[in-house]
This record gives structure tokens, C-alpha cells and sequence, in this order.
């Protein structure tokens, strides 16, 4: 039987009427809570994840435990060690792979997009594009990479394919936990702001084939900065 991603936790500041203080998070909250802290960097790449230690730490039962375990190993967070379960490590292969798998996915998602976006779907990416433009300085840097990291994320939902947006959140969650180095540079905001208009033009003409194209050239730069990052990484250890 097929396993499924408990839904996403509400938002922020909302309130559960009659919840006690110090209840014990339900099954679907303690999933996203464990991969949050997992792709946080809690625990490392490798970390071994004791059942009996984890179910203390987050004041659960051993049950609801196992099945966050378990769900994490389906999205190939984690994989399945002598005790238990450990965090999956990966190569600088396995993240030029990733990578090149989520460039033919997101080259599709953003041809759909042109397609099926709607305006609110526009709007949304419209915002956070402006929001990377406007946060680029040192002290909004983080910021910068967050808003171009949501930018992507609105582009595969904007493509009305759960398919491939479910393909895409998996990937993205084992590049940041296989891929621990420093964030690749963005090679300058005005590239980034050009591929970015690119694309969302492409949108606003409905040309599924330049918005294609527009995607697949803007995510080829960021894997050629990757790989770059990796290579002098690799150096470094070497001397």
C-alpha cells in the first residue's frame, strides 16, 4: 500500500481550541516537525535515528514514531540502518543527479505553467521576484535566497501537476540534506532577475515552449555554479 504525505501544518499563530499545553504532537505534526529538523541539520548526513531515543526527545509514543520514520525513509530522507534508521548521505554525484533530474522536471512544470497559471498564480510569483530584487545587500541575503527558493516552488504549482510538484519537493529536500556545503553564489542579482523575467514572461504569453526553455537555462547556470562550489570544495580538502 502506498504511503502518503500527512498534509502540511497549519499556519503559523493558528489556534487549536481545548489543545493541552504540553499535548503531544499528532502523527502528521510530528512528521513535518522530524523532517524539518532533519532537513534543518539536526542531524547531520549519516546520523543514526534510534526509534526509543527519538520518541523521549519529542515526548511521543514508539507508534506514531515509527510511522514518521518510515515516511521519511519514502521521501528518501533517511534509509534503514542496523538500529533503526539513519539520514541519508549523498555524493557530489548523487547532487549533480538531483539536479539534473529537477531540471527536466522543472522545465515541464514551468511549460505547464504557461498553460494552466492563473492570475493569482502570476501574482504570487510576480511578488516573490520582486521581493529577490529588493532584498539583494548583505543583510538581506538569506532573505534574497528565500524568496528565490519560494519563487520556484509557486512556479511548480503553478503548473496544476501535483505529479511532478510531489516529484519536485522530494528532490529539493534530498539536495539540501546531500548537499551540506556553503549556498552557491547567485553569480550576480541581474542574471538572476533576467532569467526570472524570461520565465515569467513566457507565462504571461502562455508560450509553453519558451517558458520551457526559460527554466531549463536559469537551473543550468544554477547546477554549473554547483558543480563549480563542489570541484573547490573538493580542492580544499585535498591541500
Amino acid at each position: 500500500m502506498p504511503r502518503h504525505t500527512p498534509p502540511a501544518p497549519s499556519a503559523p499563530g493558528a489556534q487549536v481550541q481545548d489543545a493541552p499545553a504540553e499535548a503531544a504532537p499528532s502523527g502528521s505534526e510530528l512528521y513535518w516537525r522530524l523532517r524539518r529538523d532533519v532537513m534543518d541539520g539536526r542531524f547531520p548526513p549519516g546520523s543514526a535515528l534510534m526509534e526509543t531515543v527519538l520518541s523521549s526527545d519529542y515526548g511521543v509514543s514508539r507508534t506514531p514514531m515509527r510511522e514518521a520514520l518510515a515516511l521519511l525513509e519514502h521521501d528518501g530522507l533517511l534509509e534503514r540502518a542496523p538500529r533503526g534508521f539513519r539520514v541519508r548521505s549523498g555524493t557530489a554525484e548523487d547532487v549533480v543527479e538531483i539536479y539534473e533530474a529537477r531540471i527536466a522536471l522543472e522545465a515541464e512544470a514551468a511549460a505547464s505553467a504557461a498553460l494552466r497559471a492563473t492570475e493569482l498564480d502570476l501574482a504570487r510569483l510576480r511578488r516573490q521576484h520582486e521581493l529577490i530584487v529588493h532584498t539583494d545587500t548583505d543583510e538581506g541575503r538569506a532573505a534574497a535566497r528565500a524568496a528565490n527558493f519560494r519563487f520556484h516552488e509557486l512556479l511548480w504549482q503553478a503548473g496544476h501537476n501535483a505529479t511532478i510538484t510531489e516529484l519536485l519537493v522530494k528532490l529539493t529536500a534530498r539536495l539540501r540534506i546531500y548537499d551540506s556545503g556553503p549556498p552557491s553564489p547567485f553569480g550576480g542579482i541581474e542574471p538572476l532577475h533576467q532569467e526570472h523575467e524570461a520565465i515569467l514572461r513566457a507565462l504571461h504569453d502562455h508560450d509553453a515552449d519558451r517558458a520551457r526553455e526559460a527554466a531549463r537555462a536559469h537551473l543550468r547556470r544554477s547546477l554549473e555554479q554547483r558543480i563549480n562550489a563542489l570541484v573547490g570544495a573538493d580542492e580544499d580538502t585535498t591541500h
